[in-house]
Formats: structure tokens, sequence, C-alpha cells
């Protein structure tokens, strides 16, 4: 849950306001594109001067002139290092487009953008705010659609601002709430992230090591969101399952390790521990097939010499 996530959301919204802006100059609309380009780059502060002109070259209050105004919020508040003027002016400007166009393109944004401001540390001495930041998530949840990719990532981040407490009282209210919208939305894209994401916190602050293999079991049906690095999740699942005499559980997953993510570190451990529980043992085809390869390559043959 990075500032890039915000930076990259803003990057393509202010990519769809040049598309969708038909009453403003062309020549806005390439600076809009110029700017959003820069931004896709991470070079914030080259994009700031190309949105300030295109926010000074189109008609105030327009969608192109929020998009402007946005971005160069967007830019202030990522030029890293993070400064304190910076910011404030970053701010200012959310704001502003917050009090001016309460149902504009950009306030959600905006509001989910002062959300991860008073949620991260920013700077040395900063302090994480978790209640002001969730209220701005719930604006940002309350004044979305129903079922919008806003309200959704509004949900996700309300959640996250009790389970970062680390207090198991706070945890268990962040898991009501996605347990309920996992309820809800149960085929939703970011459902897998909220199920892993309930069984990390199940794990630990909360210690209910059963709970956690049942959320994890869940986020695996869907599809484990880091693809490619599933090795330790199905590790920490059959270890849990086995110390939770989930039997089936433990041996389903200990073979996951062995023959989808040999190469996760804890496949030979995996083979150890099958055969501890007295059970078959995969064997790690990767490396078997590494064993059968010849360990030295055939000389190519010999080409002729062309004469001169």
């Amino acid at each position: 849950m990075t500032k890039t996530l915000i930076t990259l959301a803003g990057g393509l919204c202010l990519a769809m306001s040049v598309s969708v802006a038909l009453a403003e100059t062309s020549d806005v609309a390439k600076l809009l594109k110029a700017a959003a380009t820069e931004v896709s780059y991470l070079s914030f502060d080259q994009a700031i001067p190309i949105f300030g002109e295109a926010q000074r070259l189109a008609s105030e209050g327009s969608e192109q002139w929020q998009a402007a105004v946005f971005g160069r919020a967007i830019c202030l508040q990522q030029i890293a290092p993070v400064t304190v003027d910076r910011l404030g002016q970053s701010v200012a400007l959310y704001n502003s487009l917050i009090d001016r166009f309460p149902k504009g393109t950009y306030t959600q944004q905006c509001m989910m953008a002062l959300g991860r401001i008073e949620e991260l540390v920013d700077y040395l001495g900063d302090q994480p705010r978790r209640p002001e930041a969730r209220a701005w998530y719930e604006k940002a949840r309350d004044t979305s659609p129903v079922n919008s990719p806003m309200s959704h990532e509004a949900t996700l981040r309300i959640a996250s601002t009790y389970i970062q407490t680390y207090d198991p009282q706070q945890c268990q209210l962040a898991m009501t709430i996605l347990e309920d919208w996992l309820k809800q939305y149960p085929d939703n894209p970011l459902a897998s992230a909220m199920w892993q994401y309930c069984g990390d916190t199940w794990f630990w602050p909360i210690g209910d090591e059963k709970k956690a293999v049942s959320c994890y079991l869940k986020a695996d049906e869907l599809g484990l969101l880091e693809k490619g690095r599933e090795g330790p999740t199905y590790w920490r699942m059959a270890v849990l399952a086995e110390r939770n005499d989930l039997r089936e559980t433990a041996i389903a997953y200990y073979s996951k390790v062995i023959t989808k993510t040999p190469t996760s570190g804890k496949a030979f451990e995996a083979q150890l521990a099958l055969k501890r529980m007295g059970v078959p043992v995969p064997r790690i085809e990767l490396f078997d097939a590494a064993m059968n390869q010849p360990t030295t390559q055939p000389a190519a043959p010999a080409q002729p010499m062309e004469r001169s």
C-alpha cells in the first residue's frame, strides 16, 4: 500500500481527463498529456510547470482546469524528499478542489490522497494520524457510487487504519469490515487481496491461526495476488495447518511448495515435513530435470574456412 498506487491512479485519471474534455483547446489537451507522461516516468518535478501552464490556459473551473490542479497536487505530494512546504501546498490544492467541486471528477481522488497524507509518515518527525486518515477514506467511500472501484479501495484503506495499530481489538474491527465486504463482493478483483490481508491479520497480531488458514485458502481459490511469489504463503499455510491439526491442508500445501514453487527455498523442508507425516513425498521435478541434462555441451562442428 504505497503512495505509488495513488500516483498511478492519478496518472490514469489525468490521461482519461484528456480524452473526455471536449470543450477545451487542443493546446491544453497536449499539455495535460505531456504532464501525465512525466508522471508515468515519476518525473514529478518536470510535470509541475506543465500542469501549471495547462491550468493557466484552461477555462477556470473546467474539467481540464481541475485536471491540471489535481496533477499539480499529486506531484507536490510525491516529490522526494517530501517537505512540509510542498505537502502543505498539495493539501491546499486538494482541499480547494473538494470545496469548489464537491461532485467533481477528482473529488474522491483528492479525499483518498488526503487520507494517505494523514496515514503515512512522510518526513522526519511526522506522525501517522490514523483517525483523520480514516475520516477521509470514509468520505471517499460514502460519496462514491456503491460497488465502484473507489468505494472498494476506500473500504480496504479504512480497515488498514485499524490493522496498522496492531491492537487486537482494533484489528477485530477491521476483520468485521473486510469480511462483511467479502460477503457482499466475493468475486471482486480485490477479493483475493482482502482474503490474504485477513489471513495475515488473523495470524498476527490477533493470533488465531485456524482462521488465518481459512482466509488463505479462500485467497488461494481466487488466485494469490503476487504471481510467482506464492511460495512463502504456501509454506506458512502448510506450517500453520500442521500445527493446528489440519492434516489434509498441511499435506496439500507442503506438496504445493514442492511441485508449484520448487525454487522458493522451502521445497526440501517440505519434503522432510511430508516424510515426517508418513505420506508419499513428491520429487522436485525441476531439479531432477536439471540433473538429467548433460554436464557439457557437445562441441559445435568445425566450419570450413573461407578462401580469401
